[in-house]
């Protein structure tokens, strides 16, 4: 994940609203990508992504760079997406695999499968740190946890993920 251009994040945290959007642009895609993985569910996470950047526009002029914008970010999504969760609307079937047509979507299938089968810490884990190239250092910050702590997990996480794509029951730990 790249960091923001310094002068849009310092004009976006002294209310210009242009370059917030620049921020937006920059880091839609993989906040919604981040929901949709929370989530499972495309609602959901468009609901849970527009809601991160209402939040982030509300409290950019209190973020002063102590982590990377990008962990920041991530910890608002994962915020929202788990508070998305708890809303107690009905969730329409079906809009997460019409969302998933590609050209290989067996093995997104599989993936996505053996992603589920994993516990959610181990999944969010992999998440930040595979998919979305966060440090263990940034992990640890989102998921307000010790490095360690992420280290162990993303050790159980690939681990649990080989079971899951071969089929074990180890997947499920």
């Amino acid at each position: 994940m790249h960091d923001p251009d310094p002068r849009t994040l310092q004009r976006a945290r002294s209310g210009d609203l242009s370059a917030f959007e620049e921020l937006v642009r920059a880091y839609q895609a993989e906040v919604f990508r981040f929901a949709v993985h929370l989530t499972h569910d495309r609602t959901l996470a468009e609901d849970a992504t527009q809601e991160t950047f209402l939040r982030a526009f509300r409290f950019i002029g209190g973020y002063r760079g102590e982590q990377r914008f990008g962990s920041w970010l991530f910890a608002i999504a994962r915020n929202c997406s788990f508070d998305a969760l708890r809303d107690p609307r009905p969730v329409p079937l079906g809009d997460e695999l019409a969302g998933r047509a590609m050209a290989d979507a067996h093995a997104r299938a599989e993936l996505d499968a053996a992603l589920r089968a994993i516990s959610a810490g181990h999944r969010e884990t992999f998440l930040l740190i595979e998919v979305f190239g966060l440090t263990y250092q940034e992990a640890a910050d989102v998921l307000d946890l010790e490095v360690g702590t992420v280290k162990s997990r993303m050790f159980r996480a690939r681990r649990a993920l080989c079971a899951a794509l071969e089929g074990g029951e180890e997947a499920l730990t």
